[in-house]
């Protein structure tokens, strides 16, 4: 039972080191080192898996919180926004693609602004789980 109590923490500490892998990493380095349109292509494949990975690892992270019957209400709310944010994300790609595609140049940077803000937010979240989490 105490590796599950520590699950959670251990999740967040996991979401936020991909958050930042693939924010500071991969995304300028692809960017830097391919053409804009092969960069464009790897990125569409990229992205979407990320989403779905850090998701995944949020429902994870709900169902050991919730398992635990854990008091601790900040994860709780953390874990189900991070979750939230990520599938919001997740589900305006295509509408980001569609208007990068059509030169919506404005469309296209409302949601690439929001999807960068989500991402922020669900990384300061998870810090925070982890820093809150009562081991």
């Amino acid at each position: 039972m105490s590796i599950l109590k520590n699950l959670p923490p251990f999740i967040s500490g996991a979401i936020c080191g991909l958050i930042l892998y693939q924010s500071v990493i991969v995304a300028p380095s692809i960017n830097n080192l391919l053409q804009p349109e092969d960069a464009s292509t790897y990125l569409r494949y990229i992205w979407p898996k990320f989403f779905i990975i850090i998701s995944v690892l949020s429902i994870f992270s709900i169902l050991t919180i919730y398992s635990l019957n854990s008091n601790q209400s900040f994860a709780k709310i953390a874990s189900i926004l991070t979750l939230i944010f990520m599938l919001v994300c997740y589900f305006i790609i295509p509408t980001m693609n569609n208007a990068r595609d059509s030169a919506n140049d404005s469309l296209f940077f409302i949601l690439h602004s929001v999807s960068i803000g989500l991402t922020i937010i669900t990384l300061i979240l998870n810090l925070l789980l982890f820093i809150k989490w009562k081991f």
